[in-house]
C-alpha cells in the first residue's frame, strides 16, 4: 500500500469518527441523564374565562327561501289615446288614494263634450216644440177639428224627439266620462314601483304608465318542501328572516297554494309580513319553520378561533389549554354556535380575553 492510499484511508476513518461524535452529542450522550417522573412540568397558564361545554336541547328549524311580494298591486294604463302632458310622481313616491298621478291632453275631449252638449240642447229644443205641437193637436182633436191620424202623428213626433234627446244626453255623458279618463288617479294609498312614461309620450289603452303597490299588503312567498308543508295550516304563526334589512319578523300564514311544483316538489306558502319602513317587493327572505328538537353541543361564539377556513377552540387539559379543531354549524340568535364535531359535553374550554 502506497503512501497516498494510507492517507486516504486515514482521512475516511477520521471523518467517520467526527460524525459519530456529532451524532452522540445530539442523542444526549454528553448530557446528564434524568430519571423518568423525577421532573414536574408546569402547565401553561390559562388566559381567559373557562366554561364547561354543555349539551342543550334546541329546536330543529328548516329555512324555506322566498320572495317578498305585494298582495295589492295595480298597473295603471289609460283608457283613451292621448298625449301625456304631466306625470306627477316618480318611483318610490308615496301616494294617497285619489291623488292625481298622470294628466293627458284633454283639448280634443273638451271639444267633443261641447259638441255633444250643443246637440243635446238642440234635441231639447226640438222636444219642447214637439211637446207644444202635441198639446195643440190634442186640444183640436177634442174639439173635433183634426182627425185621430193628425194626433197620432204629433204624438209620434214627440216620441221621436224624446228618443233623440235621450241619445244626445247619453253622448254628453260618454264625452264627460272620456274627459274624466284624461286624469289618472291613484286607486289606493301606496307607493310607486315604476314610472313607465314621460310627458310628451302618447298614452294608449292597455299600455302601462305606472305601477303602484300597497306597503301594508306585503307577504313572503316561500317555497316549502312538501313533507313540511303537509303539516302547516292557515293562521299558523312563524318567523321570517329578511337579510337585506337585518330583521327577524313574526309572520302569519295567509295561504297555502294547493299545488306542488313538479320540479322542486315544493308548495308556495304565503305569509303576511308586518309593516317595515325598508321592506320592498322583490327582496329575498326565508321562512323559518320549527320541525322538531334535538340535543346538540353549543359554545359561545367568542370561544372560537379562526385561521383561514379552519376553526379551533382551546380545551383545558392537564397540560393546560390545547388547541383543538372543530366543525361548526348554525349560529343562534343569542350568539352561540353549534359544534357538530370536535367536542363532547363536560369538557372545558377557554374564552380568550
Amino acid at each position: 500500500m502506497n503512501r497516498r492510499s494510507v492517507l486516504r484511508l486515514g482521512g475516511a476513518v477520521l471523518a467517520l469518527g467526527i460524525l459519530g461524535i456529532v451524532m452522540a452529542f445530539f442523542a444526549g450522550m454528553f448530557s446528564p441523564t434524568i430519571e423518568p417522573g423525577t421532573v414536574a412540568v408546569e402547565p401553561e397558564p390559562i388566559e381567559g374565562e373557562v366554561v364547561t361545554v354543555e349539551s342543550v336541547r334546541t329546536k330543529v328549524q328548516a329555512n324555506a327561501p322566498g320572495t317578498v311580494e305585494a298582495r295589492h298591486e295595480a298597473v295603471l294604463s289609460p283608457r283613451i289615446t292621448a298625449r301625456i302632458t304631466a306625470v306627477h310622481v316618480r318611483a318610490g313616491d308615496a301616494v294617497e288614494a285619489g291623488a292625481v298621478l298622470v294628466e293627458l291632453d284633454e283639448r280634443d275631449l273638451e271639444s267633443r263634450l261641447r259638441q255633444t252638449r250643443d246637440r243635446a240642447a238642440a234635441a231639447q229644443a226640438r222636444l219642447d216644440e214637439a211637446e207644444r205641437h202635441f198639446q195643440r193637436m190634442r186640444d183640436l182633436y177634442e174639439r173635433d177639428v183634426v182627425s185621430r191620424a193628425d194626433l197620432d202623428r204629433a204624438e209620434a213626433d214627440r216620441a221621436a224627439a224624446q228618443a233623440e234627446l235621450a241619445r244626445a244626453s247619453d253622448a254628453v255623458e260618454e264625452a264627460r266620462t272620456a274627459l274624466s279618463h284624461a286624469t289618472i288617479r291613484a286607486p289606493m294609498t301606496g307607493r310607486v314601483i315604476d314610472r313607465l312614461a314621460e310627458p310628451g309620450d302618447t298614452a294608449r289603452p292597455g299600455v302601462p304608465l305606472l305601477r303602484i303597490y300597497d306597503p301594508g299588503s306585503l307577504q313572503l312567498d316561500a317555497h316549502v318542501r312538501e313533507s313540511i308543508a303537509a303539516r302547516m295550516e292557515r293562521g299558523q304563526s312563524l318567523n321570517a328572516r329578511i337579510d337585506a334589512v337585518d330583521a327577524n319578523l313574526e309572520v302569519t300564514i295567509k295561504e297555502i297554494v294547493p299545488s306542488a311544483e313538479p320540479g322542486s316538489r315544493t308548495f308556495i306558502v304565503r305569509a303576511g309580513l308586518p309593516g317595515h319602513a325598508n321592506l320592498y317587493p322583490g327582496m329575498f327572505g326565508r321562512l323559518i319553520i320549527v320541525t322538531g328538537s334535538e340535543q346538540r353541543i353549543e359554545v359561545p361564539a367568542a370561544a372560537i378561533e379562526r385561521v383561514g377556513q379552519l376553526e379551533f377552540v382551546r380545551v383545558v387539559t392537564e397540560r393546560g389549554p390545547v388547541r383543538r379543531h372543530i366543525r361548526t354549524g348554525e349560529t343562534t340568535p343569542d350568539g352561540r354556535v353549534e359544534v357538530m364535531s370536535g367536542l363532547v359535553a363536560g369538557e372545558r374550554i377557554v374564552i380568550p380575553r
